[in-house]
Protein backbone atom coordinates (compact mmCIF):
# COMPACT_ATOMS: atom_id res chain seq x y z
CA UNK A 1 0.00 0.00 0.00
CA UNK A 2 1.33 3.44 -0.94
CA UNK A 3 1.59 6.25 1.59
CA UNK A 4 -2.00 7.63 1.76
CA UNK A 5 -0.64 11.13 2.34
CA UNK A 6 0.93 11.04 -1.12
CA UNK A 7 -1.51 8.84 -3.02
CA UNK A 8 -4.44 9.86 -5.19
CA UNK A 9 -5.65 6.27 -5.47
CA UNK A 10 -8.80 5.77 -3.34
CA UNK A 11 -7.89 2.11 -2.78
CA UNK A 12 -4.90 3.29 -0.72
CA UNK A 13 -7.18 4.68 1.97
CA UNK A 14 -8.86 2.83 4.81
CA UNK A 15 -12.56 3.67 5.20
CA UNK A 16 -13.23 4.54 8.82
CA UNK A 17 -16.34 5.80 10.55
CA UNK A 18 -15.98 9.46 11.50
CA UNK A 19 -18.78 11.20 13.31
CA UNK A 20 -18.15 14.89 12.62
CA UNK A 21 -21.32 16.92 13.01
CA UNK A 22 -19.63 20.03 11.58
CA UNK A 23 -18.68 18.15 8.43
CA UNK A 24 -21.10 15.25 7.89
CA UNK A 25 -20.64 12.65 5.17
CA UNK A 26 -22.40 13.60 1.94
CA UNK A 27 -25.64 11.83 1.07
CA UNK A 28 -26.91 11.02 -2.42
CA UNK A 29 -29.11 14.13 -2.12
CA UNK A 30 -26.05 16.27 -1.39
CA UNK A 31 -24.28 14.94 -4.48
CA UNK A 32 -27.42 15.48 -6.58
CA UNK A 33 -27.59 19.14 -5.50
CA UNK A 34 -23.87 19.83 -5.96
CA UNK A 35 -22.82 22.30 -8.66
CA UNK A 36 -19.46 22.88 -10.33
CA UNK A 37 -17.22 25.54 -8.81
CA UNK A 38 -17.15 27.37 -12.16
CA UNK A 39 -20.93 27.86 -11.86
CA UNK A 40 -21.10 28.72 -8.16
CA UNK A 41 -18.01 30.94 -7.83
CA UNK A 42 -17.01 31.95 -11.37
CA UNK A 43 -14.52 34.65 -10.26
CA UNK A 44 -12.63 32.22 -8.04
CA UNK A 45 -12.69 29.56 -10.75
CA UNK A 46 -11.29 32.04 -13.26
CA UNK A 47 -8.37 32.78 -10.91
CA UNK A 48 -7.65 29.09 -10.38
CA UNK A 49 -7.89 28.31 -14.08
CA UNK A 50 -5.86 31.29 -15.32
CA UNK A 51 -2.46 30.99 -16.93
CA UNK A 52 0.44 31.71 -14.60
CA UNK A 53 3.97 32.81 -15.25
CA UNK A 54 6.57 30.48 -13.75
CA UNK A 55 10.32 30.19 -13.78
CA UNK A 56 11.93 26.90 -14.78
CA UNK A 57 15.52 25.75 -14.86
CA UNK A 58 15.89 23.78 -18.08
CA UNK A 59 18.94 22.31 -19.79
CA UNK A 60 20.45 24.66 -22.37
CA UNK A 61 20.02 21.96 -25.04
CA UNK A 62 16.27 21.85 -24.39
CA UNK A 63 15.91 25.60 -24.77
CA UNK A 64 18.16 25.59 -27.84
CA UNK A 65 16.04 22.86 -29.46
CA UNK A 66 12.96 25.10 -29.25
CA UNK A 67 14.74 28.42 -29.88
CA UNK A 68 16.36 27.18 -33.10
CA UNK A 69 12.92 26.89 -34.70
CA UNK A 70 11.96 30.54 -34.27
CA UNK A 71 11.17 33.39 -31.95
CA UNK A 72 7.89 31.85 -30.80
CA UNK A 73 9.81 29.13 -28.95
CA UNK A 74 8.23 29.99 -25.58
CA UNK A 75 4.72 29.48 -26.93
CA UNK A 76 5.72 26.21 -28.62
CA UNK A 77 7.37 24.99 -25.41
CA UNK A 78 4.23 25.88 -23.43
CA UNK A 79 2.13 24.00 -26.01
CA UNK A 80 4.41 20.95 -25.71
CA UNK A 81 4.14 20.99 -21.91
CA UNK A 82 0.35 21.40 -22.09
CA UNK A 83 0.09 18.43 -24.45
CA UNK A 84 2.34 16.31 -22.21
CA UNK A 85 0.17 17.17 -19.19
CA UNK A 86 -2.99 16.31 -21.15
CA UNK A 87 -1.56 12.90 -22.12
CA UNK A 88 -0.42 12.22 -18.56
CA UNK A 89 -3.86 13.11 -17.19
CA UNK A 90 -5.56 10.88 -19.77
CA UNK A 91 -3.37 7.88 -18.87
Amino acid sequence: MADPKLSLDPSDYVDVEIDDQDNPEWTQEDFAKAQPLRDVLPDLYAQLDAEREVGLKLPAATIRAFAEEGEDWRERMADALTEAARKKHAA
